[in-house]
């Protein structure tokens, strides 16, 4: 669903000059002449490289999209390059047909369900959720394109993502820029299916070194660009704060 939203949809929340002057100054993350929608930085465009990447860099696995044997093994270190490497008869480790299948797999996943979204402290907390500025990234709503695939073609989507680079502020930044994406640049995390992390997961470490070991943290470490909502939180009665965590907890 994520890559069927069209890209002139991302690009008409953009703002990188901060033209409304409301200080977000969010930008499409380009992946050559195409969106970035995928990854901490928005690095891959399609479900495909994204699996592709995640096959070389996560297990070490060659595919016809990224064909090296060593995943992201440098020209430094000689011993992994030259290590033992599943390649069979010149063809990449990971056959065509299986790619395939994970791509499908991937590009087919339901969405989690909403739970309690018509409880009041739910609405409550999604009122409190606008009022604060979230929104101004974590964007509610897009609909797919009408030439997508069918199964993800004229649906009403809620990812809370506009999936835009914004500059988070020097105490989220890592060290690791990745082509021009400055190191305190992120894609806005979508928060579809954010209150089961701790089920799915087994815990609730977020952000991308999970340094957050709760929903409230994560909102407090948020700086740059989403400041102002992370103060406009920090000042809610405890009630309120609450009630918002709540809404988050339905997604």
């Amino acid at each position: 669903l994520i890559e069927a939203i069209p890209e002139e949809a991302l690009a008409a929340h953009a703002d990188p000059e901060d033209l409304d002057g409301d200080g977000i100054s969010g930008r499409l993350a380009m992946v050559g002449d195409a969106a970035g929608r995928f990854g901490w930085k928005a690095t891959t465009a399609t479900i495909r490289e994204q699996t592709a990447v995640a096959f070389s860099h996560d297990m070490g696995l060659s595919t016809s999209v990224r064909p090296s044997l060593w995943g992201d093994c440098t020209t430094s270190q000689a011993e992994c390059r030259e290590a033992f490497h599943g390649e069979d008869n010149g063809g990449p480790e990971i056959a065509e047909a299986l790619l395939d299948l994970v791509v499908f797999y991937s590009a087919n996943l339901a969405v989690p369900a909403r739970r309690d979204m018509d409880a009041p402290e739910v609405l409550a907390g999604k009122e409190l959720f606008y009022d604060v500025g979230c929104t101004g990234c974590h964007v509610p709503k897009f609909a797919t394109a009408p030439d997508a695939e069918p199964e993800q073609r004229n649906q009403l989507i809620w990812p809370y993502s506009d999936f835009l680079l914004h500059d988070l502020g020097p105490e989220l930044a890592d060290a690791n820029p990745s082509g021009d994406r400055q190191g305190g640049e992120w894609r806005t995390q979508p928060l579809w299916g954010i209150g089961l992390t701790e089920i799915i997961n087994g815990h609730t470490y977020l952000l991308h070194d999970g340094r957050a070991r709760s929903l409230e943290e994560a909102i407090l470490w948020h700086g740059g660009e989403a400041e102002a909502s992370r103060g406009a939180f920090a000042a809610l009665s405890a009630a309120d704060r609450e009630a918002l965590i709540t809404f988050l907890e339905s997604l």
